[in-house]
């Protein structure tokens, strides 16, 4: 075998030398992918010459409701925006409403919501049901009226 000085010193200027070429050929590899995506890009300056509409945005969420109509059920505020939902809701028997908010506005299931009410859970299923039904006519109901 051939273990002189001189073979290792070949060894690592031949391993330096491929290292090299690799590097050179994957440099060369990032450079075109770079030109390839510059053809395809445009400037932002460019588009500076162009009357867009502003970039940012605000949020309306309370701006389009004068005062969105806030509802108290367990000690807990419940806001709803839609003035047509706020005044269907209005309309509901409190108790039946009080179901619905904690049921859909603050996630409650109907185990978590008969220990709240203190009533049995079908009695819960049940108020939820003809409230959502009595909901539905007094939506229509204001439809009709606009």
């Amino acid at each position: 075998m051939m273990n002189t000085e001189q073979y290792r010193e070949h060894i690592e200027y031949t391993f330096n030398a491929f290292c090299k070429i690799v590097l050179y050929h994957a440099a060369l590899d990032t450079y075109k992918k770079i030109r390839r995506k510059q053809q395809f890009e445009v400037s932002l300056d460019y588009l500076r010459e162009f009357d867009f509409e502003p970039v940012t945005t605000t949020d309306e969420y309370f701006v389009k409701y004068n005062m969105p109509t806030t509802f108290t059920v367990c000690g807990k505020s419940v806001i709803v925006g839609s003035e047509q939902l706020a005044a269907a809701l209005l309309r509901l028997p409190e108790k039946r409403r009080e179901v619905l908010f904690l049921r859909y506005y603050l996630g409650y299931s109907d185990t978590e919501i008969c220990q709240i009410c203190g009533i049995s859970r079908s009695a819960v299923f049940r108020r939820r049901k003809v409230a959502l039904r009595l909901l539905r006519k007094e939506m229509e109901a204001l439809e009709d009226e606009k």
